[in-house]
């Protein structure tokens, strides 16, 4: 809530410039005046509006809390104005529901929303009123719904810190993350989408999406990151690792690999900076491989770019990553990484024996045999691949970065948006004729409709989505043609069998959506009486007890 505070701070910091404002939600809305806070749209209040009820905690000079006398759950927060007076009731209705109605400075309920993200949007519509103007998201939270505006003037930007799916390394056609699932759903809704590898980029376009609004606007390293002409004699088998002590980060790998090149008579050292939970256990591990005196964990230490350009190589063996920061600073300090193949980062930075390595995911024995092959290399081979190192991370300096924004920026298209409601929404869609055809290594989907106006047949895209995972993935038309008997449309979609890869023994339900849709405007597709089940290669296409096409693995 401390704006102005946060603000001064950052300024003397050199963080932010004078000409920069920064807007809290809850300090914006307590000082707009009754004109200003009807910019905000949503329902009229519906009465009666439950009275205050519970036992009172306040709980800061912003919003108390009402709870339930006996369960102790939440049931209202009040958000006050400077004054005390009543800004926001957020209340659990016994009857509606959740509800946030608003009040005018004179104490009135003057529009309200049902769910908070509602409420969100709506101030956000509110407040981004200048033009061009352009909104960059890159909190999990707020992606999950920011997308669900659809009449807007401004451009929306998602930047992707780290991957989109559950288990990436499995491959590119599973679960997306609890946290993603509705961004990943409308994906196309954003104008930009920035992604920090070529390698994630792939990933989503094998979901379906066109990739048209993906762009490559990387993380950055800080200035100084990059050393011009790094120290070359180094103890050849000194490594270093940059991490947090998590699971996440598989320090034990490393480790393990440590002890193997020990038993083979090969002398080498760890040292991993950072500090996290998984301390205990990596001691532990040290411990029991009688490692003391060659593995050593000094937590968080403040001289982290000297201990990168006096180290030999670094390496990084977690189960996934974005764009992983050390591994750039350790380049740009001239170590020489040897890491697993993690989705996502090492491919798009490391081309193999130049400027390092990269070994199979998860295999310690090869992180183990590379590591051996690094320390066998002559002087010269060493000192050339310190300095590829060094050359390949200059890209994601500040100065480049800035220049990759602006160009996305400048290029930057507005996706259409289809208006909610309009007379060419899609309704339930019934199948006069549909068809499933085996393919090589897939399925051909014809499906004849009626009904629906040809702009939009044009675009409309076969939606395959699990009905208890959340995997899912589009298919673009492959054909379409136009019966003037009966204006009759025939809509051709080729479905990959590799799409269904990691999702064994999965339901898929089939739906038709337009590009830019919201998610929840897409439609099943009513399967005529006649049809029969269709076997695929790999896939068994269907009619369930309720008429509509799905797909499920063969048994």
């Amino acid at each position: 809530m401390e704006t102005d505070e946060i603000r001064d701070r950052l300024i003397a910091q050199g963080k932010m410039r004078e000409d920069v404002e920064l807007v809290n939600i809850w300090q914006d809305l307590r000082g707009r005046s009754e004109a200003e806070l009807t910019r905000l749209e949503g329902e009229p209040p519906r009465m009666p509006i439950p009275d205050e009820d519970g036992e009172l905690e306040n709980i800061n000079a912003f919003y108390d809390v009402f709870r339930n006398s006996r369960t102790g759950r939440v049931i209202r927060r009040n958000y006050l104005r400077g004054d005390g007076s009543l800004l926001l009731a957020d209340i659990e209705d016994p009857k509606l529901g959740r509800r946030f109605i608003l009040h005018s400075p004179a104490g009135e309920p003057m529009v309200e929303w049902r769910r908070p993200r509602d409420f969100y949007n709506a101030w956000i519509t509110a407040t981004v009123t200048k033009s061009p103007a352009a909104v960059i998201v890159d909190d999990k939270k707020v992606s999950e719904f920011i997308h669900e505006i659809s009449d807007r003037d401004f451009a929306l930007i998602l930047f992707l810190h780290g991957s989109h799916l559950r288990r990436p390394w499995n491959g590119d056609h599973g679960q997306p993350l609890r946290a993603r699932t509705d961004t990943m759903r409308n994906f196309d809704r954003f104008d930009i989408v920035g992604v920090q590898t070529q390698q994630q980029a792939e990933a989503i376009r094998a979901m379906g999406f066109s990739g048209d609004n993906i762009g490559l606007l990387t993380g950055e390293l800080p200035q100084g990151s990059v050393v011009s002409d790094p120290p070359m004699r180094r103890d050849i088998g000194n490594a270093v690792m940059v991490a947090n002590l998590i699971d996440l980060k598989r320090i034990e790998h490393p480790i393990r690999a440590v002890a193997k090149l020990r038993d083979r008579g090969i002398a080498v050292s760890l040292t991993v900076l950072g500090e996290g939970p998984a301390r205990p256990k990596l001691e532990t591990l040290i411990d029991e491989l009688d490692l003391g005196d060659r593995v050593a964990l000094p937590g968080y230490v403040n001289d982290v770019h000297e201990r990168l350009t006096s180290a030999s190589f670094s390496t990084l063996t977690s189960t996934s990553e974005g764009l992983p920061l050390s591994l750039l600073e350790a380049m740009g300090a001239g170590c020489v990484p040897i890491v697993y193949d993690i989705t996502y980062g090492p491919q798009d930075l490391i081309d193999q024996g130049d400027n390092g390595f990269i070994t199979p995911w998860s295999d310690i024995d090869a992180l183990a045999d590379q590591i051996e092959e690094f320390l066998s290399l002559e002087p010269s081979e060493v000192e050339s691949m310190r300095r590829a190192a060094v050359s390949s991370v200059e890209r994601y300096l500040p100065e480049a970065g800035y220049l990759r924004w602006r160009k996305a920026l400048a290029e930057m298209r507005l996706a259409d948006l289809p208006a909610v409601g309009s007379e060419y929404e899609v309704p339930s869609v019934r199948a006069r004729k549909l068809t499933c055809t085996p393919t090589t290594g897939g399925c051909r989907v014809e499906v004849e409709i009626g009904g629906i106006h040809k702009s939009v047949a044009e675009t409309l895209q076969l939606v395959v989505a699990g009905r208890e995972l959340s995997t899912f993935f589009l298919c673009d038309q492959s054909e379409i043609s136009f019966r003037r008997f009966g204006h009759r449309t025939v809509l051709t979609f080729d479905v990959d069998d590799e799409s269904f890869s990691e999702s064994a023994g999965e339901t898929f339900d089939v739906y038709l959506r337009r590009p830019h849709d919201l998610w929840s405007s897409k439609r099943r597709i009513s399967t005529p009486k006649r049809f029969r089940v269709t076997t695929a290669t790999a896939s068994e296409w269907y009619a369930t007890k309720h008429g509509n096409l799905s797909v499920r693995a063969r048994k």
